[in-house]
């Protein structure tokens, strides 16, 4: 009979602390959940969106960016290595700036396609609008 007391002293002290260990594991499992949706599933995404970008077939023409920063025009496309032409020509074939260099890169350097800039041509006359107003 005097381990009867024990006992229930023994289970009253256990669901204290259960419900103690609860409130022990909370910020861990916050931490876990909250690490889950800043970390991992971001990077699902972007490998989603790398694997479709995989499927997208780049043509010879096409501009693109490479994974390094290189911004070239698809000269030619031998298996999965890509010739790239760098640089700036006019439009009668002049240099202008730094001179075409050609590149070749394989496929998974190649990190996506950019929408080609078209090139501003300055007047050498400036329009002055307000010549009116000093004569007046």
């Amino acid at each position: 009979m005097t381990h009867l007391p024990a006992l229930v002293f023994l289970l009253g002290a256990t669901t204290k602390k259960s419900s103690s260990s609860l409130l022990t594991l909370l910020p861990l499992v916050l931490i876990v959940v909250a690490g889950y949706f800043f970390f991992i599933k971001p990077q699902q995404k972007k490998a989603a969106a790398a694997r479709a970008n995989a499927a997208a077939p780049y043509e010879v023409g096409d501009e693109v960016q490479t994974i390094g920063g290189v911004i070239g025009t698809i000269l030619e496309i031998h298996g999965d290595r890509y010739t790239l032409l760098t640089g700036h020509t006019e439009s009668d074939g002049n240099l202008d700036g730094p001179q075409p260099t050609r590149i070749v890169f394989v496929r998974q350097a190649i990190a996506r396609k950019v929408e080609r800039i078209v090139d501003v041509v300055e007047d050498d006359d400036p329009v002055h609008g307000d010549e009116g107003a000093e004569g007046a």
